[in-house]
């Protein structure tokens, strides 16, 4: 009796070990749920995933606990009895061929629209007929077969797609994407008044210091306060989110904040604000509202002793950034390294307005009274502040380019025949500086040789009256950068009226550590990436080497609105920009460190374009990324 009692117990323990590790078949939602775990990227937020393995030999299907195991090969060898290392998993489990072991994917399930999503990794090279195959097994063995799509992450998967070679139903990125109704964007806590703020409506925009505040559409800027929560999605290299990050206060993105009678019911209140990396909570609070911390005040260095205009062209001298600005210096030692490299292009017949001319302008037209007198506005006047600097910048636009300076830029700009349209740009000593991004903060004008509206002055002066944007002014208070010790140099270059494709690149994988590789935001054409129209979305993606196999990945979160769902770049074009990143992230931070313009080495920030029919590889742009 005692081992009949035993057996029974042995089995009843197999089984519930069993049913706690893997099911063969998915019958309700409470299995899933049970089974399931955060996906092993950061792509999507607020999603639900479990893994799937079909032994090839045993014809059987898996679906297993992804909390427990971590990775399909985790399951395959402590479970399925896989005896062999994790390279030679890896190259039987994600060749094109049907000699395979295993076939693996992972189910998500998008619990706000109670959609379910069949992912293959994006290295995984499977061929349409396993692919068909597959998705049949996994939708004969859960009960929501007719909710089950399978999703185009890749460019080998769209690619099988386009020649309709798939047989079962398809998704993109954008499916997924516009489904999610949660981001995380900077993760923190904070604590002030909770208030709301209609920006749709172009209502004012003055949000105290002590307030966590709810808006329904991206600003320009972000205002001083303790906690952010905002209902548009956003691509994670742009603006508001690189903002953000040197905030270090609470960012997260709810796109169905604004009705939930939850969070109404707390305005005007004290709460907390606690974002994490797949979740927020708002709660009342009794705790106090934290005391501001005092700013140590930053003075920034500004040589005037450079009044002639700097050819980027031939090289830039080692002492230059603060004549001409950290922008203008990154163009003249990205030409340097241009010249090494070889595989990219920079724009061409790029010179640099340097400081001496701003601060000679000041002179010239009496502003510095005026200039005082803004920086004596209180700085809790904001809308004062708002009003004189708007004044204040037509004033500018209003004033004349000393003949001289005039001339010269003309005579540059006609010295060559190859364009006519000529891009300025802002390039001070209070942006693209370490601890201190201001992207966004100040702006580009074009000028068109001959063209009696777009004038070569009209353009210099429109971006030297950015220094004083109010959301300039305002980042640069935030941060205690002395304005006085600020100054303005002006970036020429050739304009691209030609874009095929613009983007931005970080060298980094952001949404897998594990593996080093780079994260690209791109969109068609001349359309903006950092700061695209209302539900405008790009193609987004990383990149990476797949350890143990060698293959190249491409593993998208978002296709671009503007072209049918089509990628904008090819794998070739891509594979372009993810080989130049090592080398130029290395060449231009030993550069930065030589001239002391960096203390450690960081990351780059990369602007990127691909010009006419033959889409030749342009950097714009390459600054420090500080996350």
């Amino acid at each position: 009796m005692k081992k009949i009692v035993l057996f029974l117990f042995l089995c009843l323990s197999v089984l519930s070990y069993s049913q706690d590790n893997y099911v063969n078949s998915i019958t309700k939602k409470q299995q899933f749920l049970n089974l399931s775990g955060k996906p092993l990227t950061d792509k999507f937020t607020n999603m639900k995933s479990v893994k799937v393995v079909y032994d090839y030999a045993a014809k059987k299907l898996y679906f297993f606990n992804s909390t427990r195991y971590t990775y399909h090969y985790d399951f395959c060898s402590q479970v399925l009895g896989f005896n062999e290392d994790i390279g030679e998993f890896n190259k039987q489990s994600y060749n094109e061929t049907s000699k395979r072991t295993y076939l693996l994917a992972n189910i998500n399930y998008l619990e706000n629209s109670d959609d379910w999503i069949m992912e293959l990794a994006a290295s995984d090279e499977m061929n349409a007929g396993l692919i068909n195959f597959f998705f049949n097994e996994v939708n004969k063995n859960v009960y929501f077969k007719d909710k089950l799509k399978f999703y185009l992450n890749s460019p080998h998967a769209i690619l099988l797609n386009s020649k309709k070679e798939l047989k079962v139903p398809t998704v993109l990125s954008d499916f997924i994407f516009k489904r999610i109704t949660q981001q995380s964007i900077e993760n923190a806590s904070g604590i002030g008044i909770l208030k709301k703020y209609d920006l749709q409506k172009k209502e004012d925009f003055n949000p105290k210091s002590n307030e966590i505040i709810i808006i329904n559409t991206t600003p320009e800027f972000i205002p001083s306060v303790r906690g952010i929560i905002i209902t548009e999605l956003q691509t994670p290299l742009s603006h508001l989110v690189l903002l953000a990050k040197n905030r270090n206060i609470p960012v997260y993105v709810d796109t169905k904040v604004w009705d939930k009678q939850s969070v109404n019911n707390l305005l005007g209140k004290k709460v907390e604000l606690i974002t994490k990396e797949s979740s927020y909570s708002l709660k009342a609070s009794q705790k106090p509202i934290p005391a501001k911390k005092a700013v140590k005040e930053i003075v920034l260095k500004r040589d005037f002793s450079v009044t002639d205009l700097v050819d980027l062209e031939t090289g830039t001298p080692v002492n230059i950034v603060n004549s001409i600005g950290s922008k203008a210096t990154n163009l003249g030692l990205l030409k340097q390294i241009q010249k090494e490299m070889k595989s990219f292009k920079t724009p061409e017949y790029a010179f640099a307005i340097p400081f001496y001319y701003f601060n000679e302008h000041i002179k010239e037209n009496d502003l510095q009274n005026k200039i005082n007198a803004l920086y004596a506005i209180p700085k809790d006047s904001v809308k004062l502040l708002e009003k004189e600097l708007k004044a204040f910048r037509k004033t500018v636009k209003n004033s004349k380019v000393n003949p001289e300076l005039l001339k010269k830029v003309e005579e540059k700009l006609n010295a060559q025949s190859d364009f006519k349209n000529f891009r300025f740009r802002s390039s001070t000593n209070a942006e693209d500086m370490e601890g201190f991004n201001g992207a966004g903060l100040y702006d580009s004008k074009t000028a068109v040789i001959g063209d009696s509206v777009k004038t070569v002055e009209k353009a210099i002066l429109d971006v030297w009256s950015s220094f004083w944007n109010f959301r300039a002014f305002q980042e640069r208070d935030l941060f205690g950068i002395n304005h006085e010790s600020c100054a303005m140099g002006v970036l020429v270059h050739r304009s691209f009226p030609d874009e095929k494709a613009n983007g931005v690149l970080i060298t980094r994988n952001m949404y897998r550590d594990r593996y080093a590789g780079i994260t690209v935001n791109v969109q068609l054409g001349e359309e903006s990436v950092v700061k695209p129209e209302p539900n405008v979305t790009c193609d987004e993606f990383y990149g990476h080497n797949f350890n143990g196999f060698g293959s190249f990945v491409v593993d998208y979160r978002s296709t671009s609105s503007l072209n049918n769902g089509k990628p904008i770049l090819n794998e070739t074009e891509i594979k372009k920009l993810f080989d130049l990143s090592p080398t130029l992230e290395r060449k231009l931070n030993n550069l930065w460190q030589k001239r002391k313009m960096v203390k450690r080495t960081y990351p780059l920030d990369i602007e990127f374009k691909y010009l006419g029919d033959k889409k030749q590889l342009y950097i714009k742009q390459a600054r420090a990324y500080m996350d």
